[in-house]
């Protein structure tokens, strides 16, 4: 068997139907599909039942408690037979051709162990807008020129999605790290299950091909704050965990861990002005800004003299620690504004 499709399940009923056909009207049949029900407390379950019992043979479901993402992956990847294994999200969908390219280059490359591709963010059936460019289509990594492909992992978001990527099961299921420890912890759970895959793969091939619809939802930012939600936002066990991967990867150097700890700042502090922007009144605003944001950063994120960090955040930080509510929101005000004029300049632009 080529591939085994993994899908995490959780409370998607509205979805699910969609994804699993999406799996199902790939011109490729060799692949097996697990569904790993996490404890949904809607129709999702019966509905991985139904599917289970009209193709007996190519589908599977297990049902289990819920204990988060990481998780369910972690159980399709035990119960996995393909040589190859394949992440689906069960509220996202795939292209017609996506086993079909994937398949080709496995075929093309013997030797490959990851395969990565692109992706797309959907809404309402329509593309909204493709994820930029990871590099030429068809470049190859091995152990040569990998320390490129890790900065791109842990310094920006292009590739860090475990669905944009087809990885040996030998490789994957070969992972030692104790995952146990990290169930319900669900942010940047993708970025922490690649640091083995990619570390140990010894040939990566990247297609430019946008083979993954990400289903995108306005109703799925951050506006509600409470301390509990952003509390489960913490990822720093994710940093500590690249942190032992430095040394493997050859990039164990002062600036690279300036650059990993800006990273974390940046986006604590692009997590913090969500909040922020959503929020209808002063006092949840006042909430938000004396929220103790530092305690999801690494020790010294937040160091003035970065030039990784991104200086609108930067100039929000330092005014929180003075309490300078009111300069805060000039600087919110502000970039609204600049917002606005860059839309027109950009509307001005394409009407030439």
């Amino acid at each position: 068997m080529l591939f085994s499709i993994l899908v995490p399940v959780y409370n998607v009923e509205k979805h699910l139907d969609q994804c699993i056909q999406s799996i199902l009207n790939q011109s490729v049949n060799d692949y097996e599909v697990i569904l790993v029900d996490d404890g949904s407390t809607d129709s999702s379950g019966s509905i991985c039942d139904q599917y289970v019992n009209k193709y007996p043979g190519k589908i599977k479901v297990i049902h289990k408690q819920n204990e988060g993402l990481i998780s369910a992956r972690r159980i399709g990847i035990s119960l996995a037979q393909g040589a190859f294994c394949l992440f689906v999200d069960s509220d996202d969908y795939v292209e017609p051709n996506w086993l079909e390219i994937i398949a080709k280059h496995i075929n093309e490359y013997p030797n490959l162990d990851m395969l990565i591709f692109s992706y797309q963010y959907v809404n309402n059936g329509e593309i909204i807008q493709r994820t930029n460019t990871l590099c030429e289509s068809l470049k190859i990594w091995t152990a040569g020129n990998k320390k490129e492909l890790y900065q791109k992992l842990i310094f920006t978001n292009t590739i860090t999605s475990i669905w944009t990527k087809a990885i040996r099961t030998t490789i994957v299921k070969s992972d030692p790290t104790n995952y146990l420890q990290y169930r319900n912890k669900n942010m940047a759970e993708d970025l922490l299950q690649t640091l083995w895959p990619i570390t140990q793969a010894q040939e990566i091939v990247y297609v430019d091909r946008p083979l993954y619809n990400y289903r995108y939802s306005p109703s799925s930012i951050s506006r509600n704050f409470t301390a509990n939600t952003v509390n489960s936002k913490n990822t720093l066990h994710v940093y500590d965990k690249i942190l032992e991967y430095l040394p493997l990867w050859g990039i164990d150097d002062s600036e690279t861990k300036k650059q990993l700890k800006a990273r974390w700042f940046n986006e604590t502090m692009y997590t913090m002005s969500k909040y922020y922007e959503h929020a209808h009144d002063n006092e949840s605003k006042r909430a938000i800004l004396t929220y103790d944001w530092p305690s999801l950063m690494p020790e010294g994120a937040w160091a003035s003299d970065d030039i990784y960090i991104n200086q609108f955040y930067k100039k929000v930080f330092c005014a929180m620690k003075k309490r300078k509510f009111v300069y805060i929101k000039l600087l919110f005000f502000q970039k609204k504004i600049n917002s606005y004029f860059k839309q027109i300049m950009r509307s001005i632009k394409h009407a030439k």
